[in-house]
C-alpha cells in the first residue's frame, strides 16, 4: 500500500510513526508550509508538496490519510474524492453537521472506502471493557484529562470554530465509545467553563435502554499532569474499571539504564490502521462508517448546546 499524509503535525506523526512498522509505504506528504522538515525528521522516503490536491494526482497513492485541523476536512475529501482515492479521516468527522452530511454524500457518490479514526475503539483496553460482560448496562463513567492542546497550528484548537470547542475534540472520544457500548443516547445534559487557553467540560447521558453515563473531559490539567483517561462499566452483574494512573507497563533494567516497555504489541493505532488497510485489501467495509462517526458528532453537538442553553439536549434536536 501506498500512502499519502495531509498534515504535519502530531496525529501526522503518530500514524506515520505506526506506517514504519506496516507493510504500508508513506510516498507523499502535504502540507501548506512545506512538509520537508517533517519528512526529514522521520527519515521518510516521501515527496512533499504543499497542495493535496497536486499529491493526490501526482504521487501514485492507495489512500489519502487525513490528520489535518477539523474545519479543513470536508474540502480535502472533496479532493480525494476528485482523484478517486480512498480515505482514512481522522476524527473528528467534521466540526458541523452540515460538512458531515457533505462527506457523506461525496464518499458515497464517489463510491469510495472511507473510515473514521475514532482510535478509542481499538485501544485494547476499551476493546477488552466492552467485550466483558457485565449484564444489563446500568452506569458508564469516562474521563479524559489532559493540559490545552496549544501543538496545533497558528493554535487552531483555541478556536472554536475550526476545533469545536472540547465536546466535538476531544469529550467526543468517549462519547463515541460509550455510544458504541450501550447504544444511542435519548437526551444529554452538559456544562463546561471555558477561559483562554483551558476548557473543563461534563456531559451526562441518558441512553435509551435506560442506563446512564457521565462524561468528564479537561484540557485545562498543568504541564506537570501527564494525559490521564478513566472508564467505569458498570452492570447489573458485573463492573469493569481502569485508569491510566493506575496501570503499570513493562520494566526492564538491564548495566547502568534502565528501559520500559509497552507490553501491548500493537497499540490502537496501529490496530485500526491495519483494520482500514485490510477493508482496502479485501472489499469490505470499514468498523466505523461515516454514518458512525456523524451521529457520535451529532451527541458531541448536543452536548455543546446544552452546555450553552443550560437544558437537556436530545441528539435528535441537533439538525444540520
Amino acid at each position: 500500500m501506498r500512502v499519502g499524509i495531509a498534515g504535519a503535525g502530531f496525529m501526522s506523526r503518530t500514524h506515520a510513526e505506526e506506517y514504519a512498522d506496516m507493510d504500508v509505504d508513506v510516498v507523499a506528504v502535504s502540507t501548506p508550509s512545506g512538509p520537508e522538515p517533517f519528512i526529514d525528521e522521520l527519515g521518510l522516503a516521501a515527496e512533499a508538496y504543499t497542495d493535496v490536491e497536486e499529491m493526490c494526482e501526482q504521487s501514485d497513492i492507495d489512500y489519502l490519510d487525513i490528520c489535518t485541523p477539523t474545519h479543513t476536512h470536508a474540502d480535502i475529501v472533496r479532493t480525494a474524492a476528485e482523484a478517486d482515492v480512498d480515505i482514512f479521516l481522522e476524527k473528528p468527522i467534521a466540526g458541523t453537521l452540515a460538512e458531515a452530511r457533505e462527506i457523506s454524500e461525496t464518499v458515497r457518490e464517489a463510491e469510495l472506502t472511507c473510515m473514521v479514526g475514532h482510535v478509542v475503539r481499538y485501544m485494547p483496553n476499551y476493546r477488552k471493557a466492552k467485550n466483558l460482560e457485565i449484564g444489563s448496562p446500568g452506569v458508564a463513567r469516562a474521563r479524559r484529562l489532559s493540559q490545552f492542546p496549544d501543538w496545533g497550528s497558528n493554535n487552531w484548537f483555541a478556536q472554536r470554530e475550526k476545533s469545536g470547542g472540547i465536546f466535538v475534540d476531544l469529550a467526543i472520544h468517549d462519547l463515541d465509545y460509550l455510544r458504541w457500548c450501550w447504544g444511542d443516547v435519548e437526551r444529554v445534559f452538559a456544562r463546561h467553563h471555558c477561559e483562554e487557553g483551558s476548557e473543563h467540560a461534563s456531559a451526562t447521558l441518558r441512553f435509551e435502554n435506560g442506563a446512564v453515563g457521565m462524561v468528564e473531559s479537561s484540557w485545562s490539567m498543568p504541564e506537570s499532569r501527564p494525559f490521564t483517561n478513566e472508564l467505569e462499566l458498570a452492570g447489573d452483574d458485573g463492573l469493569v474499571e481502569f485508569a491510566s494512573e493506575d496501570q503499570s507497563p513493562y520494566g526492564e533494567w538491564t548495566d547502568g539504564e534502565s528501559a520500559v516497555k509497552n507490553p501491548v504489541g500493537k497499540n490502537g493505532y496501529r490496530r485500526e490502521l491495519e483494520h482500514f488497510v485490510s477493508c482496502l485489501e479485501s472489499g469490505i467495509e470499514a468498523d466505523v462508517t461515516v454514518e458512525d462517526a456523524t451521529e457520535s458528532l451529532r451527541l458531541a453537538l448536543a452536548a455543546e448546546q446544552s452546555a450553552q442553553s443550560g437544558k437537556p439536549v436530545s441528539p435528535e434536536e441537533v439538525v444540520p
